[in-house]
C-alpha cells in the first residue's frame, strides 16, 4: 500500500489526527492519535468498524454506560520495574493500581455484555491475572492511595508509636502554650510549624523566659520561634520513628515491585487495551461532532457517496454559524475518470479534497460525514498533486514539482489506485503544458486507474468526452446572481467563467471586452456553449425537483386516502361484530328462558342449574370454535367492506317453518313463539307487538312471528 506523506499533507489530514487527539484522555492515546494511518488492508478496516460500530451502540444505549478509563501513564514504572533492583515510588504504584482497576472495569463491562457486543469482548478476552495484580497492590495500599498500616507488621508497630508520641508532644505543646499565654510573652500568632514541629512564637524581648530551644527569629528580630523543653526528646524520637517508617515503607515498596516484576508483560497488556479503547471512544465522540457514520464497504471498486461534505470545512462553518454545502460523488470500473471544471474560487479544489480526505478517513477507521446510503471502497494506492509546493531551498519551481509528481504517478499506480490532480496541467506555457497533460492524462487512463481531476483546460475536457470510462463534471454557478454555488454536477464539462468572476471581483467592463477580443472565436464558441449547456441543465433540475415534488405530494394523498378507508372498513367490522355478538346473546338468553320453562316445577332448581350448566359449557365451545371476523389486510391498496348477512336478523331467530293456522292472534290466545317447543298466552297486544307469558316470565315479540296453537 502505497499514501506518502505528501498526500496526507496535501489532504490536511494532520487537522484531522489533531480533532481526534483532543478526544483522548490519555497522553499515550493523544500520541497515537497523531500518528494514525490508514490501515494495510480493507479487511482490517472492517474489523476496526466492526468494533465501533458496537462501541457506538453502546452509546446509544440509555441504560448502560461504556467505561471511560483512561491509561495512566506507566512508562518509567515499568522501566523501573525492568531493573533488578528497582523500586517504585508510592505513586508510581498508585498508576499502576489505577491502569488496573481501569482494565478490570472494561473487562467486566465487555463479559457481561459479550453476547450483545461479541467484538468489544473480543478484544478483551486475552487480559488475564488484571484481578491478582489488583489484590497483590490492594494489600499494601489503603483507600486513599497510601501505604496502608497494615503492610507489615513492623510499619503497623512504628505508626502506633508514631500516633502515641504525636499526641503526648501536643498535650505538651498546649499546656505551655496556654501557661505563656497567661504571662504575656507571646506574638498574637502564637506558634508556628518548621520542620514538623510544633514552635511558640514568642516575643523577643521575652525569650529568656522560656524553657526551650530556640530555632530561629524573625526578618526583623522582634520575633523568636522556640521548641518547648518538654518537647525536645520526644521530638528527636518522633523524627526517628518518621525515619524508621520511611525505611519500612521502603521495603514493602521493594518487595511489590519484586513481585510486579513477573507481572511486566500483563501490565503493559493492560496498558496496550486502554489506549486501543481511549482512541476508539475518540472516535466515536469526534464522529458525533460532524455527523459522521460508518458507511457500506464493497469489493467492486465503487465509490458512491450522497450528502458528503469536508469535516474540516464543517466543523469551521459550524462555529461560524454558516452552512456546509454537501455534494453527491460517483466513481466505478465504468466510470472511473471525473474531471471537474468550472471557476475559480468555485469549490473545485474543496471537492478534491472532500474526495481524498474521506477515503483517507475511511482507510483509516474514521467515521465519515456521508448520507447512510453511501458506498466505500478500497484503494491501494492513494496520491494527490494539489496546491502550489514551490521550494526554494531545493530550487523547485511548481511545474518541476509537478513533473516530479507526475513521474511518482507513473510509477507506482495500478488498477486498484486513485490519483488526485488539482489544476492539471498548470504551471507552464498554455499550449506546451496543456499537450503534456493530455499525454499524462492518456498514460493514466490506460494504467486503469481511479481519478479525480480538476482542470480550465479545454483539451482535457474534449479528450475526456472521448473516453468511455471518464465523464466531465462542473461546480454550478448562478448566471443572474455571477456567484458560486458550490455543488458538482455530473455529466458535461463546465465554463470557467473567467470574465464573468472578473466582473463579480470589480473590473471594469471595457477592460473585460477588451480581452473577450483577444480570444479566439473557437474559445468563445466552445465556453459559450458549455455555459448554454450548463444554463439548461440547471432548468432541467429545477424542473425535475418540481416534478418530484408533485409526486411526493400526490403519493401523500394516496397514502391517506387509502388510510381513511381503511379506518371506515375497520369502523364497519367492528359494528358488525358488535350486532352479531348482541344476537348472539339474545339466542342464549331465550334458550335459558326455555330451560326456565321446562323446570318450573322443579322446587330445588338442581335440574334448572344443571341444564344451565350443559348450556354454558356448549357454548364456551362454540365459541372457541368460531373463527374470527375478517380483520383488515393492510396489503390492499382498497379494500372492500365486508357486507353482513342479509339471511340473519339481529334481534330474533325466525322460523323456517310455514304458519300451520292463519288465526288472529288475540289477548288470551295460546301462541308458539318460532324456535321453541313451549308454548304461552298472549297477555297483551300493542300494535305490532306481543306480551306473551312463558311461564313466569312475560317475553315481548312481533305479532307477525307468532304462531296461534
Amino acid at each position: 500500500m502505497l499514501i506518502d506523506e505528501q498526500t496526507i499533507q496535501d489532504l490536511e489530514f494532520g487537522i484531522v489526527r489533531g480533532f481526534l487527539a483532543d478526544q483522548c484522555k490519555s497522553e499515550k492515546a493523544k500520541k497515537n492519535a497523531v500518528r494514525i494511518k490508514p490501515f494495510a488492508s480493507l479487511n482490517e478496516v472492517q474489523k476496526e468498524f466492526a468494533i465501533l460500530r458496537e462501541i457506538q451502540l453502546v452509546y446509544e444505549n440509555d441504560e448502560i454506560s461504556f467505561p471511560h478509563a483512561a491509561a495512566a501513564d506507566i512508562d518509567h514504572a515499568l522501566k523501573v520495574i525492568r531493573v533488578e533492583n528497582g523500586v517504585l515510588t508510592v505513586e508510581e504504584l498508585v498508576r499502576v493500581f489505577q491502569l488496573c482497576l481501569g482494565t478490570d472495569n472494561l473487562v467486566r463491562f465487555a463479559k457481561k455484555y459479550k453476547e450483545e457486543y461479541p467484538k468489544v469482548w473480543e478484544a478483551c478476552e486475552h487480559i488475564d491475572r488484571v484481578q491478582d495484580v489488583i489484590k497483590l497492590i490492594k494489600s499494601v495500599l489503603n483507600k486513599h492511595m497510601e501505604i496502608d498500616d497494615k503492610a507489615s507488621k513492623d510499619l503497623f508497630e512504628i505508626r502506633k508509636q508514631i500516633k502515641s508520641s504525636k499526641i503526648e508532644i501536643d498535650k505538651n505543646f498546649n499546656r505551655v502554650l496556654r501557661q505563656y499565654k497567661k504571662e504575656d510573652v507571646l506574638d498574637s500568632t502564637e506558634e508556628t510549624f518548621l520542620d514538623n514541629r510544633r514552635l511558640l512564637v514568642v516575643v523577643s524581648a521575652h525569650k529568656r523566659k522560656i524553657n526551650g530551644k530556640i530555632h530561629g527569629v524573625s526578618g526583623k528580630g522582634n520575633l523568636s520561634y522556640i521548641e518547648p523543653g518538654v518537647n525536645i526528646t520526644l521530638n528527636k524520637s518522633l523524627d526517628k520513628l518518621i525515619i524508621d517508617e520511611s525505611n519500612e515503607i521502603f521495603k514493602i515498596l521493594q518487595d511489590i515491585t519484586l513481585l510486579l516484576r513477573d507481572e511486566k508483560k500483563n501490565l503493559q497488556a493492560f496498558e496496550r487495551l486502554l489506549v486501543r479503547f481511549d482512541l476508539y471512544n475518540a472516535k466515536v465522540r469526534l464522529a458525533s461532532s460532524y455527523k459522521g457514520i460508518i458507511p457500506k464497504i464493497n469489493k467492486n471498486s465503487k465509490m458512491y457517496w450522497e450528502e458528503a461534505f469536508h469535516p474540516i470545512l464543517f466543523l469551521k462553518n459550524k462555529e461560524q454559524g454558516e452552512e456546509t454545502i454537501a455534494q453527491n460523488f460517483n466513481l466505478e470500473k465504468a466510470q472511473r475518470f471525473l474531471v471537474i471544471s468550472g471557476p475559480n474560487a468555485g469549490g473545485k479544489s474543496i471537492t478534491l479534497k472532500t474526495v481524498g480526505l474521506l477515503q483517507l478517513m475511511f482507510q483509516s477507521g474514521l467515521f465519515v460525514p456521508v448520507n447512510d446510503v453511501s458506498e466505500f471502497c478500497w484503494f491501494s494506492t492513494i496520491l494527490s498533486d494539489i496546491g502550489d509546493n514551490q521550494s526554494i531551498e531545493n530550487q523547485l519551481s511548481t511545474y518541476s514539482y509537478r513533473l516530479s509528481r507526475m513521474k511518482l504517478f507513473l510509477d507506482k499506480i495500478c488498477e486498484n489506485s486513485l490519483v488526485l490532480l488539482d489544476e492539471f496541467g498548470s504551471g507552464s506555457d498554455p499550449e506546451l503544458g496543456g499537450a503534456l497533460a493530455e499525454v499524462f492524462y492518456e498514460e493514466l487512463y490506460d494504467r486503469n486507474c481511479f481519478a479525480v481531476i480538476n482542470t480550465h483546460y479545454t483539451n482535457i475536457k474534449i479528450l475526456t468526452s472521448k473516453k468511455e470510462e471518464a465523464v466531465n463534471a462542473f461546480m454550478l454557478f448562478d448566471t443572474k446572481e455571477l456567484k458560486p454555488l458550490y455543488r458538482l454536477s455530473i455529466g458535461q464539462p463546465g465554463s470557467s467563467f473567467t470574465f464573468e468572476v472578473a466582473k463579480l471581483n470589480g473590473i471594469e467592463s471595457n477592460l473585460i471586452k477588451r480581452a473577450q477580443n483577444k480570444v479566439s472565436d473557437l474559445k468563445i464558441n466552445l465556453d459559450n456553449l458549455a455555459l448554454e449547456l450548463q444554463k439548461e441543465k440547471s432548468t432541467f433540475n429545477k424542473a425535475n425537483k418540481l416534478q418530484e415534488k408533485a409526486t411526493q405530494e400526490s403519493r401523500k394523498l394516496i397514502k391517506q386516502y387509502n388510510e381513511k378507508l381503511r379506518d371506515l372498513y375497520e369502523k364497519s367490522n367492528q359494528q358488525h361484530r358488535y350486532y352479531e355478538q348482541q344476537g348472539k346473546f339474545l339466542k342464549v338468553g331465550k334458550k335459558i328462558f326455555d330451560l326456565i320453562g321446562r323446570h318450573k316445577g322443579d322446587q330445588t332448581n338442581k335440574g334448572l342449574n344443571e341444564s344451565v350448566k350443559k348450556l354454558v359449557a356448549i357454548e364456551k365451545e362454540r365459541a372457541l370454535s368460531i373463527k374470527r371476523a375478517p380483520v383488515l389486510d393492510k396489503r390492499l391498496k382498497a379494500p372492500k367492506l365486508q357486507k353482513p348477512k342479509q339471511k340473519e336478523q339481529p334481534i330474533v331467530q325466525t322460523s323456517n317453518e310455514k304458519p300451520t293456522s292463519l288465526k288472529p292472534v288475540t289477548v288470551g290466545a295460546r301462541v308458539r313463539i318460532p324456535g321453541h317447543t313451549k308454548t304461552g298466552v298472549v297477555s297483551a297486544l300493542n300494535g305490532k307487538q306481543a306480551e306473551v307469558q312463558v311461564g313466569n316470565f312475560n317475553v315481548k315479540i312481533k305479532v307477525g312471528d307468532l304462531e296461534v296453537v
